[in-house]
C-alpha cells in the first residue's frame, strides 16, 4: 500500500508540474491572433514573430546578459562567504549567517523598492546607474547569493581537509591548494549553484520590474507589460523560451552529477 501510495503521490507531483507547461507548450503553435483553446489552427508564425521582434529579442538578451552577470557575482561571493564559514571562526558567526540568508526571505518588492531607493540617484559621470542592468544584477545577486552560500557550505562539509593540509605540508599555497585541490573536489556544487543562480535570475520579475527602463527590461517584464494590453501567443512563446532554458540547466546539472559519480565509482 505504502508503495502504491509513494508512487502515486510522485506522479501526480510529475503531473502538477508537467501540465502547465506542455498546454503552455500546445499554446505556443495556436495560429490565432489571441490565447483561445481549444486550438482550431496549429501554426509555427508566433515563434517567427518572436525572434523577428527587435522589442522580444532586446528583453531577451536583457534577460540573458543580467542572468550571467548575477551569475558571476553570487557565484563568487557565496563560493568565498562559505569557504569562511567552513574553514575560519568568525566572530558573531550567528549573527552574519543570519544577515546573509535574510534577502532570500525576504519579499521581492521589498527588495526591489529598497535597491530603487538606495541606488536611484547613484551616477558615475554622465552615466546613471539606475535603470542599468548592473543596478538588476546587483539586486538579483540579493537573492542567488544566498542560495549559492547554503549549497557551498553544505558541499565544502564533504570535503576531506586532510587532503588540503597534505598539501599545506608539501608546499602548496592556499590559493593554489583552494584551486588544484578544493575546486575539482566540489565542481558539482559549484556547476549547480550557478545554474541555479542563472535560472532564478532569468525568471525574477518583481525586482526587475522596479529597476529596469524600456531599454533595459527583461523577458519576464516584457511578458506582463505585454499580457496587461494584449494575450497573444506570443507570450506563450516566451514562456517555452523560459521553461526550455530551466530544463537545459537541469540537464546539465544532472549530466555532470552524473559524470562525477562515474569518475568516483571508478
Amino acid at each position: 500500500m505504502l508503495r502504491v501510495l509513494s508512487w502515486a503521490f510522485t506522479g501526480f507531483l510529475v503531473l502538477y508540474v508537467l501540465i502547465p507547461v506542455l498546454i503552455t507548450l500546445v499554446m505556443s503553435f495556436n495560429n490565432a491572433a489571441m490565447i483561445r483553446f481549444p486550438i482550431t489552427d496549429w501554426s509555427a508564425r508566433w515563434y517567427a514573430d518572436f525572434f523577428g521582434s527587435t522589442q522580444w529579442m532586446d528583453a531577451l538578451i536583457n534577460s540573458i546578459v543580467i542572468a550571467l552577470g548575477t551569475t558571476a557575482i553570487s557565484t563568487t561571493t557565496g563560493i568565498l562567504a562559505a569557504w569562511a564559514f567552513e574553514r575560519y571562526q568568525i566572530p558573531f558567526r550567528t549573527f552574519w549567517y543570519m544577515l546573509i540568508m535574510m534577502p532570500l526571505f525576504m519579499p521581492g518588492v521589498v527588495l526591489g523598492l529598497g535597491v530603487a531607493i538606495a541606488f536611484g540617484g547613484v551616477q558615475l559621470g554622465s552615466y546613471s546607474f539606475y535603470g542599468s542592468r548592473e543596478l538588476v544584477m546587483i539586486a538579483h545577486s540579493l537573492w542567488a547569493m544566498p542560495l549559492v552560500f547554503m549549497l557551498m557550505e553544505a558541499t565544502f562539509r564533504t570535503v576531506d581537509y586532510r587532503v588540503v593540509e597534505a598539501s599545506y605540508d608539501l608546499g602548496g599555497r592556499p590559493i593554489g591548494s583552494f584551486f588544484e585541490i578544493v575546486v575539482p573536489m566540489v565542481s558539482t556544487g559549484i556547476i549547480s549553484s550557478a545554474l541555479f543562480a542563472f535560472v532564478i535570475s532569468l525568471n525574477e520579475f518583481v525586482m526587475a520590474l522596479f529597476l529596469t527602463d524600456r531599454d533595459t527590461q527583461t523577458l519576464p517584464v516584457l511578458m506582463w507589460l505585454s499580457l496587461r494590453s494584449a494575450g497573444t501567443p506570443r507570450l506563450a512563446v516566451a514562456s517555452v523560451i523560459l521553461a526550455l532554458t530551466v530544463f537545459v540547466c537541469m540537464s546539465v546539472i544532472m549530466l555532470w552529477y552524473a559524470r562525477q559519480l562515474r569518475k568516483v565509482a571508478r
